[in-house]
């Protein structure tokens, strides 16, 4: 019973500032701004060019560059030092 009070106790009065998940901020802009974004303000239009495969066609073009990962049935090559 003392352990449910004191974590009840706890939550309620939690030093973490309270934040919002950002939907009000995205209703308070469209009932001021009437629902029609002026894109031209944007200074790096990039963002607005994503989809949903955006992340996917990103990983498939740095795939080519990245290092494979190591594997235990191939051991390490060790560096070669000049001599």
């Amino acid at each position: 019973m003392n352990r449910l009070v004191i974590s009840t106790a706890r939550r309620m009065a939690s030093a973490a500032p309270k934040t919002s998940t950002g939907i009000e901020h995205a209703e308070k802009a469209r009932q001021v701004a009437g629902g029609k974004p002026n894109w031209s303000l944007y200074k790096c239009d990039d963002y607005l060019k994503f989809d949903k495969y955006s992340y996917a066609h990103a990983e498939i073009t740095m795939n080519k560059a990245r290092v494979p990962q190591p594997s235990y049935k191939k051991a390490d090559e060790l560096p070669k030092v000049r001599a």
